[in-house]
C-alpha cells in the first residue's frame, strides 16, 4: 500500500495540468460504487480531454500503479471498485458532446457523459440513443459501454453493442487507437475495464418515434405475469417497452411515489409502443383485445403527463427498494424467455425458504431478471443466507441455460462464480487475452477472470 502511494505521489508531481488528489476527502467516496462493498483507494486522477488521459496512462504504466476507471459509480457488482490502493481514473471531467451528424444518424461523445445529458442533447434535434438503463440519471456513456448495458428498451432496440460505431481507447501502455466494433473496440464491450481505456465513443442514434402509447398492465400473479408477457409476444406484440414489476415491488413504488389508483397486491406490465401511428395503433389494438379477451385491466396514460408519471414510477423502482433495507442485495441473471415464469416462482419460493425479503423486477422481453434482497450487512447470519440464495439463484439459472448477468456486468461479486459458466479452457483463453492486451495487469485488476 504505502508502495503504490509513493508511486502515485511521483505521478502526480510528473503530471503538472492533470489533477491527481490523494487527500482523504478524496479517497473515501471513490472506494465504492452501488454495491457499498469497500475497496481501497490510493488516489484519485481526473484528466481532461485526450491528451491529459494519454499522459496518465503513459505515466502510470511506467510506474507500474494499477488504474480503475469510473465513471458515476452506479455499478452493481463492484467492477469499479478500486484494490490494493491503486488509482481511480475518474472520467467526469471528460463529458463533452464532441460532433453530431443527422446524415449519417450518429454522434461522438467522450466517455464520461452521462446518459440523460446524451438524450437531453439528442432530443431537441429529433434522436435518441437507445440504451437507456435505470440509472439514466447518473450511468455515463463509457459505464454503459464497459458493461454493455440494456434498459427498458433492450428488447425492440436492442443493447450497447449495437450502437457502438467505434471507439478511441487506451492500451496499457498509452497508446491511443481508434477501431470499429470488427476490429479491438469489440473486445472492450462488456469487458469491465479490463482491456483498455474508453476516451470517447462514436454511436448510432435513431430518429424520435413519431407517437408513443403507455400503460400498466395488471397482471395477477407473479408467476402468471410473465405467461401473460410471454403471450402477448407470441401473438406478434412488439412494443418498445414490455417491463416486469412483481407485487412487492409494486406495493413500495406506490409508497415511496405516493401515487394513488395502482393495483399493488398484484404484479404489473410496464408497456410502451413507440413509432409511427400506424404501427403503435395497430399494436395498441393487438393489446387492447388481448386484455379484453384475458379480463386484464389496463391503466393507460391519456397525455404526455401522465405518461411521464408512469416512467417515473418505472425509475423509481431501485430508490424505493432503497428504503427497505440497511443494505441491498441485488443481482440480475439472464434467462431463456420460457422460463421466466418458472423463475420468478422459485426465486421467491428459495427467498422464503431462507427468511429473506425478496423482490424482483426486471426487462421480461429479454430475459433479465432484477433479484433484489434487503439486508443489512452487519447481520453475519442473515448474509451467510444471503450467500446461500445467491448460489442457488445462479446456479439454477445456469442450469436452464441462463448466465450470470444481464447488464451489471462480474466485477468483484460474480467472479467467484464464473467456473459454473465457463470450463478451465474457457477461463484460460479469457486470461490469456488479458495478458496480451495488459502485460503489466494494471487495467482494473482483480475483476471479471482474475489472474
Amino acid at each position: 500500500m504505502q508502495d503504490i502511494s509513493s508511486r502515485i505521489q511521483k505521478l502526480a508531481r510528473n503530471l503538472p495540468g492533470v489533477s491527481v488528489r490523494t487527500e482523504l476527502l478524496y479517497r473515501i467516496p471513490y472506494q465504492y460504487d452501488a454495491t457499498g462493498l469497500r475497496g481501497q483507494c490510493g488516489g484519485v486522477a481526473f484528466p481532461e480531454g485526450l491528451n491529459g488521459l494519454e499522459r496518465l496512462v503513459r505515466e502510470a504504466a511506467k510506474l507500474e500503479i494499477p488504474l480503475y476507471t469510473r465513471g458515476a459509480g452506479t455499478g452493481f457488482s463492484g467492477g469499479s471498485i478500486p484494490l490494493d490502493g491503486g488509482l481511480v481514473v475518474s472520467t467526469e471531467r471528460m463529458a463533452r458532446v464532441l460532433r453530431f451528424d443527422p446524415e449519417t444518424e450518429e454522434v461522438e461523445v467522450e466517455s464520461g457523459i452521462v446518459n440523460r445529458e446524451l438524450q437531453d442533447y439528442l432530443e431537441p434535434l429529433g434522436f435518441f440513443y437507445p440504451p437507456d438503463p435505470a440509472s439514466l440519471n447518473f450511468s455515463t456513456i463509457g459505464g454503459n459501454i464497459a458493461e454493455n448495458a440494456g434498459g427498458p428498451q433492450a428488447y425492440r432496440y436492442g443493447v450497447t453493442r449495437r450502437y457502438v460505431r467505434s471507439l478511441t481507447w487506451m492500451t496499457s501502455q498509452g497508446e491511443v487507437l481508434t477501431t470499429p466494433p470488427e476490429r479491438a473496440s469489440s473486445l472492450l464491450i462488456g469487458a469491465e475495464g479490463t482491456l483498455g481505456i474508453i476516451y470517447a465513443a462514436r454511436l448510432a442514434v435513431l430518429p424520435l418515434p413519431e407517437t408513443y402509447r403507455t400503460a400498466l398492465l395488471v397482471a395477477g400473479s407473479d408467476g402468471r405475469a410473465m405467461g401473460v408477457a410471454a403471450s402477448l409476444i407470441s401473438k406478434g406484440f412488439c412494443p418498445s417497452v414490455i417491463e416486469f414489476i412483481d407485487s412487492k415491488t409494486m406495493r413500495c413504488v406506490s409508497e415511496y411515489r405516493n401515487v394513488s389508483g395502482l393495483t399493488t397486491d398484484q404484479s404489473n406490465l410496464f408497456i410502451e409502443i413507440g413509432g409511427s401511428r400506424e404501427e403503435v395503433d395497430g399494436q395498441w389494438e393487438l393489446l387492447e383485445d388481448f386484455c379484453s379477451t384475458k379480463g386484464l385491466t389496463l391503466i393507460t396514460a391519456q397525455d404526455e403527463g401522465e405518461r411521464e408519471i408512469l416512467w417515473e414510477l418505472r425509475r423509481s423502482v431501485s430508490p424505493s427498494l432503497a428504503r427497505r433495507g440497511i443494505t441491498k442485495v441485488n443481482e440480475d441473471v439472464s434467462l431463456p424467455l420460457g422460463r421466466l415464469k418458472e423463475a420468478v416462482s422459485f426465486i421467491h419460493r428459495i427467498a422464503r425458504e431462507l427468511s429473506l425479503d425478496c423482490y424482483i423486477f426486471g426487462h421480461c422481453g429479454d430475459g433479465n431478471l432484477h433479484v433484489n434482497i434487503m439486508t443489512d450487512r452487519r447481520r453475519k447470519e442473515e448474509m451467510v443466507r444471503v450467500a446461500e440464495f445467491v448460489e442457488r439463484l445462479f446456479q439454477w439459472t445456469v442450469a436452464l441455460g441462463g448466465t450470470l448477468s444481464g447488464e451489471h456486468g462480474i466485477g468483484l461479486t460474480k467472479s467467484p462464480y464464473l467456473d459454473l459458466v465457463f470450463s478451465p479452457t474457457e477461463i484460460n483463453l479469457q486470461q490469456g487475452m488479458k495478458r496480451a492486451l495488459d502485460e503489466r495487469r494494471i487495467l482494473n485488476p482483480g475483476k471479471y477472470f482474475t489472474l
